[in-house]
């Protein structure tokens, strides 16, 4: 089928007479080309819905879309009570009825949802994603099912696009069809599932030639070589995430010169309190990382010359070494990446290494431009922060996403009202409303209300440092020095370009 827009044959003046005497409707007067092409974009079940007006559409243009689109929601989801459970057994036989008549040799994307995604739970006081659907709410659906379905769109040569997010009752017993990885035109394959990979596991090698975005949520990685082979099928990959729990996590190996993002997030068995051996990464061309989950014991990251972007999440440090260990192995993670422009720092990632003996062991990162850091209740955050502003020289933005922490409950409105007034005094002769994109700001910087400001660099500052660091050593019930050499740089430093001050909780 040549699937070109044509020219219409037909005259505009007899379609449009039609149209109006309401002979034909506007749907009927397009090409049955056309009409697939825009009826493809629709989920499937809308699609049909569209469909159902006229045998033409049915015939020649439902069974002959490019692209299939299921999905069960809302009928089934483990974060919400249950929707309508009982409408699936309506939603399995409309799968099937579709895929057994479906008589196109174009399919190109195919999309399959049955389930719910993965949960978040606590874990240790620390979020972790839970990989298991609460007994019950997800489908109980046999081999034989996942497995027809699954394999339906691989027998098609055009194939580009696969998504499946596929979350059954009982996870890991029925296994994914490792046909999956061997899928030559594939150029995206999103992978949303508690479907076991052992059988997966078992192959030497893949084939994925054409594969350039691979998104990989996994219940449970059986093997570590595993994610080591399927990175190497893919040789013009560009884009990886890898969101997963290990059974075994000792050598987790990434290495693919054509990669320019990549989001990893390591996550170890529940029961175990074990973290990764090693992590190497070996990406000459990545321009963007973002790593979280557990903090593994060592890591290996070579040459990210190209580097722009990286954030580090780290949701669990609990490992069995010292305090000055865990420091080291953070430090690992962090010096390969100092020729990064944004670093974004979660708070668990900065806690050992805020004490003066890591924090000076820091990279010097010589194009940083905007620095996030996160931070907790028990965090001394001025330490760490100098530590970070005297090893960025270009530094221009500076956020705190999550604030820098009080205890708003500990003050009654009026003396609230009284801080924040203090702090708008303190500040208004010595910094200029500018433009968002040139700033330091906070999420919840102490009490302190919402404004932007720049600062000016020719004014005599001392006066308002001094006003300013008294009002938030009174804020945090601190007298630290480090803090007023803090404030000091933040207004003195040549590359300060403005300072954001958030609303507080209390709206003021």
């Amino acid at each position: 089928m040549d699937m070109r827009l044509k020219r219409c044959t037909s005259t505009t003046t007899t379609l449009q007479e039609d149209v109006d005497n309401r002979n034909l409707d506007r749907l009927t007067c397009l090409s049955d080309e056309l009409l697939i092409y825009i009826i493809s974009s629709l989920p499937t079940k809308d699609a049909a819905a569209a469909c159902a007006s006229s045998k033409r559409m049915i015939t020649n243009i439902f069974h002959s879309l490019t692209h299939l689109n299921f999905d069960d929601s809302p009928i089934s989801h483990c974060s919400v009570t249950p929707y309508a459970i009982e409408r699936f057994p309506t939603f399995v036989a409309f799968v099937d009825s579709v895929l057994q008549s479906y008589h196109s040799r174009y399919l190109t994307s195919f999309s399959l949802g049955v389930g719910a995604p993965f949960l978040e739970r606590s874990r240790d006081n620390h979020k972790h994603r839970e990989y298991r659907c609460c007994n019950g709410f997800c489908p109980d659906l046999k081999s034989t099912h996942i497995n027809a379905w699954i394999s339906f769109p691989l027998t098609f040569s055009g194939l580009k696009e696969l998504n499946l997010r596929i979350h059954v009752r009982e996870e890991g017993v029925i296994q994914l069809p490792p046909e999956v990885f061997k899928c030559e035109t594939l150029e995206i394959l999103k992978l949303d599932t508690n479907l076991g990979l052992d059988q997966a596991s078992t192959y030497t090698s893949f084939r994925l030639p054409s594969l350039k975005l691979l998104s990989l949520h996994a219940a449970m990685i059986p093997d570590d070589g595993l994610v080591t082979r399927l990175v190497s099928s893919c040789p013009i990959l560009e884009d990886l995430t890898l969101l997963a729990t290990w059974k075994h996590a000792c050598y987790i190996s990434i290495s693919s010169p054509s990669l320019r993002r990549l989001s990893l997030e390591v996550l170890n068995k529940f029961e175990e309190h074990h973290s990764s051996d090693l992590v190497l990464i070996l990406t000459p061309n990545l321009e963007y990382l973002y790593y979280g989950g557990d903090l593994a014991s060592h890591y290996n990251i070579i040459n990210m010359d190209r580097l722009v972007k990286a954030d580090l999440v780290i949701e669990n440090d609990s490992l069995e070494i010292t305090f000055e260990v865990s420091g080291q192995v953070k430090l690992s993670l962090l010096r390969p990446l100092s020729n990064v422009q944004h670093l974004t720092v979660n708070d668990t990632f900065l806690e050992e290494l805020n004490h003066k003996e890591l924090k000076d062991q820091l990279p010097v990162f010589c194009y940083l431009k905007c620095l996030e850091l996160g931070f907790n209740e028990g965090s001394f955050w001025d330490s760490i922060l100098l530590g970070f502003l005297n090893r960025s020289p270009v530094l221009e933005t500076l956020v705190f996403p999550e604030g820098l922490t009080v205890y708003p409950e500990l003050y009654d409105e009026e003396e609230l009202a009284s801080e924040q007034q203090f702090c708008r005094t303190a500040l208004g002769n010595r910094f200029d409303p500018v433009f968002p994109d040139k700033c330091i700001s906070s999420g919840e910087f102490g009490l302190i209300p919402g404004s932007q400001c720049k600062c000016r660099s020719n004014d005599d500052s001392s006066e308002h440092i001094a006003k300013l660091t008294a009002c938030l050593c009174h804020l945090f019930n601190s007298s630290s020095v480090d803090l007023e050499e803090l404030l000091k740089r933040l207004s003195l430093s040549a590359n300060c370009r403005s300072f954001q001050r958030p609303l507080s909780p209390a709206g003021f």
